[in-house]
């Protein structure tokens, strides 16, 4: 009996060949990435390629159906594909014989990655399926599908809630970035260094500690002091020891374990008696009692394997001390290159370091509770509990779309420009209590897209910055990048280059520029009301910038680059020594804040600001772009500036 024969009644003969010949890929194998895997393969998909960038972890295995404990550490992508593979069902006799063979390919990397994952990539495939758990890459994806012109079917869930979209045309419905991004958790930098009071934020400075110690730059810590600075920090001298000791050659363990002591010393002893005797915590509700001698010395002698302890229990203050030891010493034995320089929730050694360190604080300041690694990892990586049952729901109403989808391009053949999807799919809620009609799954028509949407609409995006104080570096870095998502930037103004990056330039020859404010750039510099063209080649993508001028911030400090973007309030920005993680993105967008399940969340939406900031609200999400050049090609070349103030005029071939 052929095993599809319930598939091929259900959607027809020519449905079923199309969906044994189409190509898909997917995208996260993850929570909903395995529950996709399952429904591709069992429905007779014979053709699927997976990216995910992440490893099993035995967190993963309570909903994550197709892992097993001896696959923990592997690829998910690889062993998803692997366990798929064998789920496609076997037809008997010669009924495969004019079919493609079976394919699941994984791609282990991230899908941010340009040089791998371009629109020709996508183009190859017909349907694109979404199973992520950040932002930057949800948005990457959207771009790409847009520009390649390929549908793209959308999901994500957070507990109970879940959500499913279709995002194809720009002039049909609306793309993944028309809609606000959920907006950030804040703390104060104040807070986090000073006066912690909940679990969370003795945890991001965990997490700060981390990158002091094993960043190249320790400068990159919210944590670091300048040893020069009219205040002599009670810990630097301490750690720029051990730092240098853990980068030596040949250095004696017992020396490294000694100066971890001198660090954990100055930490939670010198520092918090400074504070105390300078009167900072008269008022506070809970005043903090530094680390004792005797735990500290006990801790650094311990000779438990710290490797093996309990990720469900709370250790002790001892065994804290300890974890912190072990953890350095490994690091010290590992070469530099192999060391993770930023914090990973899924790197063991870099996990028991942020435990251990914020229950050490968390002591110090008598917050309660104590975190297990467990539960600190669901903190650390902002991990909202998943539910496989929504999983599972999402997967099913996914692939249900693609049947919707697949059926139109039959009718249309290879007309991609045909496909009209707005009336044939829907956005379908899951939601955790019933309608008044008794619903727990609701669908709607998909909505339209934003005209405001630079992603899709080609809408003109608004600037507001001092030009005469934001140099072009800075535009770089924190605007096109940082806030519009830009990947390999070209900037061209009044028609020639002021900067440009990707296949085939010459960044080279505007290095010039970077260090230059915006108002002193060639061509005339950028000045009020100037319009700037901004080009990325990778994402097919092409903006114009409208600049307004202003010089006048109320409230801001001198030495901070605010600038507004579209109608959001002003996005400040320290000056470096200052400039606290960057903010990983925030939790997906969409009409539930719906996301992929937890354990696989990277989203850390704990963004540190300066204390007069945590007054004011955060920015809007991005606005958007214009439609995309669904061949891939990217836009001539114009005749280029150089990086002086004079014209030079080249010839084009």
């Amino acid at each position: 009996m052929n095993p599809l024969a319930g598939i091929e009644a259900t959607v027809g003969k020519d449905m079923l060949h199309k969906i044994q010949t189409s190509k898909i890929l997917l995208v996260g194998g993850g929570g909903i990435g395995c529950e996709l895997l399952k429904d591709l393969s069992l429905s007779g998909f014979r053709h699927v390629e997976v990216i995910d960038l992440d490893t099993i972890d035995i967190s993963n295995l309570n909903r994550q159906l197709l892992f097993r404990s001896q696959h923990v550490g592997m690829p998910k992508c690889t062993v998803g594909c692997q366990v798929a593979h064998d789920m496609v069902p076997e037809l008997e006799g010669g009924e495969s014989d004019n079919l493609p063979e079976v394919i699941y390919k994984a791609h282990h990397g991230n899908v941010c990655d340009a040089s791998k994952f371009h629109v020709p990539f996508i183009q190859q495939f017909n349907l694109v399926l979404n199973a992520l758990d950040n932002v930057e890459a949800r948005r990457r994806v959207n771009r790409l599908c847009l520009a390649a012109g390929v549908p793209l079917v959308e999901a994500g869930t957070t507990g109970y809630l879940g959500q499913v979209t279709v995002i194809h045309k720009p002039s049909q419905v609306a793309c993944y970035e028309c809609k606000t991004q959920e907006t950030q958790k804040v703390y104060p930098i104040c807070t986090i260094r000073s006066t912690p009071s909940m679990p969370v934020h003795t945890i991001v400075w965990g997490k700060e500690l981390y990158k002091l110690l094993f960043h190249s730059k320790e400068g990159e810590s919210m944590l670091y002091e300048d040893l020069e600075g009219e205040e002599p920090s009670t810990y630097m001298e301490s750690v720029m020891k051990l730092r240098k000791l853990l980068w030596d050659e040949g250095t004696d363990p017992k020396a490294i374990a000694a100066a971890v002591e001198e660090v954990l010393q100055a930490l939670y002893v010198t520092e918090i008696q400074k504070q105390l005797d300078m009167g900072r915590y008269k008022a506070a509700k809970k005043t903090p009692t530094p680390l004792s001698n005797d735990t500290l010395q006990k801790g650094c002698s311990s000779s438990e394997d710290c490797a093996s302890a309990s990720t469900t229990n709370i250790w002790s203050t001892e065994h804290c001390v300890a974890q912190l030891v072990d953890c350095v010493c490994m690091a010290a034995k590992m070469p530099r290159n192999e060391v993770l320089e930023s914090f990973d929730k899924d790197d063991d050694m870099a996990m028991r370091f942020v435990t251990a360190t914020s229950n050490l604080r968390s002591h110090v300041f008598g917050i309660d509770p104590l975190q297990s690694l467990y539960s600190a990892k669901g903190i650390a990586g902002n991990i909202i509990p998943a539910i496989a049952t929504t999983n599972a729901i999402c997967a099913g109403l996914q692939v249900l779309q693609c049947f919707k989808i697949l059926k139109e391009q039959i009718l249309k053949g290879d007309n991609r420009d045909g496909l009209d999807l707005k009336d044939i799919c829907k956005y379908i809620n899951c939601i955790r209590n019933n309608t008044r009609n008794g619903l727990y799954i609701t669908a709607s028509q998909l909505e339209p897209p934003n005209p405001n949407c630079f992603v899709c609409k080609n809408a003109n995006i608004p600037l507001t910055l001092d030009v005469n104080e934001f140099t072009l570096e800075l535009f770089l870095k924190l605007i096109l990048k940082k806030r519009l998502g830009f990947e390999e930037p070209t900037i061209i103004l009044g028609g020639d280059f002021i900067w440009e990056e990707g296949d085939g330039a010459d960044s080279e020859e505007y290095e010039s520029n970077l260090k230059k404010v915006l108002s002193k750039l060639p061509c005339g510099g950028i000045q009020h009301g100037s319009v700037v063209e901004v080009d990325d080649a990778s994402q097919n993508l092409t903006i114009q910038v409208t600049v307004t001028h202003q010089d006048v911030w109320e409230g801001d400090e001198v030495d901070d680059n605010p600038f507004i973007v579209g109608d959001a309030p002003p996005h400040r920005h320290e000056p470096p020594r200052k400039e606290t993680a960057e903010p990983p993105p925030a939790a997906a967008a969409a009409k539930p804040a719906t996301e992929e399940d937890g354990d696989d969340d990277d989203d850390d939406i704990i963004v540190m600001i300066d204390e007069d900031e945590a007054k004011a609200q955060t920015e809007n999400g991005d606005k958007k772009r214009p439609a995309l050049d669904v061949e891939g090609e990217a836009p001539a070349k114009r005749a280029k500036t150089s990086h002086d103030d004079e014209i030079e005029v080249i010839e084009i071939d």
